[in-house]
């Protein structure tokens, strides 16, 4: 495999590429036979596809590791990391979580790849800029719900129950999701009073009572 080609997509350190991306470079290097050069690629090995039109390439130069967060931020748009993949990586529930799940504003959907399986669920535009933090790593950033966010997401998305006390969403948090109520003794109170007051939701008025219980 031509050397150059490696190094030309080692340049692109998130390993995310698109089609007209690779077919520019591609062409700039003097290839003819786009698709055909791209199907080569995919059978070495080199690049991966996510959907349609996105790739990601694994070019043996480049020193950075696939990032599945990265991955999830650019398969579907707008989107942010959230429920249970967040709230795993917060150290919120015990399991490690397989899915890696978002919130979009676009309709539902899932998609599976070589990286995995990436789902997303859809939310409001108007809950979707609540809470939303930027974590960096070393070949880029993406999106993620914080912790606060990231519950009232599951809490407020979770139709299949009827919550109208704060004791039975005690219950939900400890036995149904398993929270570990002693990492929210940090957590930010404004989020859920912001996420309360748009959604009007009973159940997230009971989570944000909870929360701002566990800072006293």
């Amino acid at each position: 495999m031509n050397i150059t080609i490696e190094k030309e997509l080692a340049s692109f350190k998130s390993h995310i590429i698109d089609h007209a991306t690779l077919a520019n470079i591609l062409l700039t290097l003097g290839y003819t036979r786009i698709n055909d050069k791209i199907v080569e690629l995919k059978r070495k090995g080199m690049i991966a596809s996510l959907k349609s039109g996105l790739y990601v390439h694994t070019s043996p130069l480049s020193s950075s590791i696939v990032s599945k967060e990265m991955i999830a931020n650019n398969l579907l748009g707008p989107s942010y990391l959230s429920f249970d993949y967040a709230l795993s990586f917060y150290g919120l529930i015990p399991e490690g979580v397989h899915e890696v799940t978002s919130a979009t504003t676009k309709r539902s959907k899932s998609f599976q790849t070589d990286f995995g399986v990436f789902s997303y669920r859809q939310i409001s535009k108007e809950l979707y800029p609540i809470g939303l933090q930027i974590h960096s790593l070393k070949n880029g950033n993406f999106l993620m719900a914080s912790k606060e966010k990231a519950l009232c997401d599951k809490v407020y998305c979770t139709k299949d129950i009827s919550i109208r006390t704060k004791t039975a969403m005690m219950e939900f948090l400890i036995n149904d999701l398993r929270i570990d109520l002693d990492e929210l003794i940090d957590c930010d109170v404004e989020t859920p009073k912001q996420y309360k007051n748009i959604s009007k939701s009973k159940k997230i008025e009971l989570l944000a009572g909870i929360l701002e219980g566990l800072k006293k």
